[in-house]
């Protein structure tokens, strides 16, 4: 039953009700032993015979008292008084993030200095191995004297999948979540959260990365009309870059925020730690809580002192060079570093990839992962030497009228670099990342690793063969048809990703996992009595629903896909075999040209592809 105020709850007095949640009730009380005002969190009565939820509810406090840390609510006691649980916890005086956005954005030294205390109490229990999975504006809270607690910290932890419900509220009145929900508030979800896969700490640096993105903007930049929406929209869309929105912020954050919402876990920060030091090294001077439109009162939060001018050390071939902040910041301008040098910094005991460092998000401009713009840098920087090499030879060579021996030396350093450079071009190959400007040549696109998984071997070798036979004609005439022979292979490659995109998301694998899914919840909403409950498990089939539609959607374009594949290997050969026959009366150039089109346009269904997935 609700407790009064003035009644006595054991050690403990209460004073007032602050809120209520699905699971519980939050009040104010004086402890009598200690003399000091707390916050307790009890049971409700219609819970305490139910073991999973009790189990649960003592299962928090013990992860959350495991964490002593300045930004995370501190746990005092946890005990049962006449048969009801409750939780002792520290009393917060202050109000939430979700209270300050809504007088807008926040200033950038805000934001960063929320941001700050965020990632060091999210490190802290990353470290003990526990994932908070529900980190959102509203379970952010700045207590009056400046300082930020993390709120319901251990809870999500307990719950892996994304469908799984949770009876858990809030544990302040005003936040708005309720009974019932989702694992986690579905705007601020990892895409592995709304996917269903596993997930670990990168999941929260996801949600830090939201957080700081709406304190930016006060946008959510997933949020869509409906729940389905949502979860599709932080699966596949790309929120914009803050950048270039125009908002005045720390240099290198909007780079930090990218990083923390890229969709693979794997690009994002390796540990809380590392994300936690970059947004420390982005912080510029003393920091206020004055909202950006003025219109709140002032809050100091994080005093912090300018950045200092240590040295650096730099390993960069197998040799550790120190220098001064600002000699880096020159080679990283002029292109000297890549990125992918490993730095430290005088006194710190971690070394870094540069590319993950302050010094290298400010100065480069980085569009999506950081690593793929120091790869860029090593290719841009081999090209530069190479177009110097032919340059500087050719004019030797005019000048002098022969070949100048030390041209030679050059030569073999040259080829040094480019073996250094080698790998990070197979990288960015193998990945996908690479576009040369013009055209690929077929015969490199042939023997890449990607076109040999990918393309059928008959392709290529008649691809092979009747670029052999366009060789037999003249310059002039061969090196258009040789052009359009590229251009149908590059076609052909990005069809065959496509398809082999659509496999995997249409595997027998995919589908076992959508059945289970769809078998627990048809389960559920059999045996459960609320009507909400109900209603959020039906929006749960609807989603099931949609994706089962997709995947239908996808398996006809596969089809499609195939029957064009064959085709197109089919009248390949054709022209091979025409090719080979025509030596005697030289088939024209104008009809080759023309024949080589017609099979390109067989290969190009990316619009009916991307038109027929997105109409749902």
């Amino acid at each position: 039953m609700p407790l009064t105020p003035g009644s006595r709850f054991g050690a403990y007095e209460v004073l007032a009700q602050l809120g209520s949640g699905g699971m519980g009730e939050v009040y104010r009380a004086r402890d009598q032993k200690l003399g000091r005002d707390v916050a307790i969190k009890v049971l409700r009565e219609e819970y305490t015979a139910d073991a999973e939820r009790l189990a649960r509810f003592e299962r928090e406090a013990r992860a959350a008292s495991a964490l002593n840390h300045p930004a995370i609510v501190t746990i005092f006691d946890i005990g049962d008084v006449d048969g009801t649980p409750f939780i002792a916890m520290e009393l917060i005086r202050g109000r939430t993030l979700r209270d300050m956005l809504e007088a807008g954005a926040l200033a950038s030294a805000a934001l960063t200095s929320v941001a700050i205390q965020s990632a060091d109490g999210l490190a802290k229990a990353h470290d003990a191995g526990i994932v908070h999975r529900d980190l959102k504006p509203e379970n952010l809270m700045i207590t009056d004297d400046g300082f930020l607690k993390i709120l319901d910290f251990g809870l999500a932890k307990l719950m892996p999948r994304p469908f799984e419900l949770d009876p858990e509220g809030p544990t302040i009145a005003h936040s708005p979540t309720r009974s019932g929900m989702l694992l986690g508030t579905v705007e601020y979800m990892s895409p592995e959260q709304a996917s269903g896969r596993a997930v670990d700490h990168r999941a929260d640096q996801f949600a830090l990365g939201l957080v700081m993105y709406e304190m930016a903007t006060g946008e959510r930049p997933f949020t869509r009309a409906t729940m389905a929406q949502t979860l599709a929209a932080i699966i596949e869309a790309e929120a914009p870059r803050l950048d270039r929105r125009g908002q005045e912020l720390p240099a290198g954050l909007a780079g930090i925020v990218a990083r923390c919402l890229e969709k693979e876990p794997r690009n994002r920060f390796e540990s809380t730690r590392d994300l936690a030091q970059a947004l420390k090294d982005a912080k510029l001077g003393t920091l206020d809580m004055r909202p950006a439109s003025g219109a709140s009162r002032a809050v100091p939060v994080f005093a912090g002192a300018l950045s200092d001018r240590r040295d650096y050390h730099v390993q960069t071939g197998g040799h550790v060079r120190r220098m001064s902040e600002r000699k880096l910041r020159r080679k990283l301008q002029r292109n000297e570093f890549s990125g992918l040098e490993m730095v430290r910094r005088e006194g710190d005991e971690r070394w870094e990839v540069l590319h993950d460092s302050r010094v290298f998000l400010e100065e480069v401009p980085v569009s999506g992962n950081p690593r793929d713009a120091a790869r860029w840098r090593l290719v841009r920087g081999l090209g530069g030497h190479v177009a110097a090499f032919i340059g500087v030879s050719i004019g030797m060579t005019v000048a002098t009228g022969h070949f100048p021996f030390w041209v030679g030396f050059w030569a073999i350093g040259l080829v040094t670099h480019g073996l250094r450079v080698l790998p990070e071009i197979f990288a960015l190959l193998s990945e996908g990342k690479l576009r040369l400007p013009g055209h690929i040549p077929a015969a490199v696109l042939l023997r890449s690793g990607r076109a040999q998984k990918q393309l059928s071997p008959e392709f290529i070798d008649e691809a092979d063969r009747v670029r052999s036979l366009l060789k037999r004609r003249g310059k002039e005439e061969r090196r258009p048809l040789l052009m359009e022979i590229d251009r149908l292979v590059a076609a052909m490659s990005a069809l065959s990703t496509k398809q082999a995109d659509l496999e995997e998301q249409t595997s027998e694998q995919e589908f076992a996992r959508l059945r289970q899914t769809e078998r627990e919840a048809r389960a559920k909403l059999e045996t459960t009595e609320s009507e909400y409950d109900r209603q959020l498990l039906g929006r749960q089939l609807a989603v099931i629903e949609t994706r089962r539609r997709a995947i239908d959607k996808a398996l006809v374009l596969l089809d499609r896909m195939r029957v064009r594949r064959s085709l197109v290997e089919h009248q390949l050969k054709q022209l091979r075999l025409d090719l080979s026959q025509a030596e005697a009366r030289r088939m024209a150039s104008p009809e080759l040209s023309s024949r080589i089109l017609d099979i390109r346009h067989e290969v190009d269904a990316f619009d009916e592809a991307d038109e027929m997935l997105a109409r749902d």
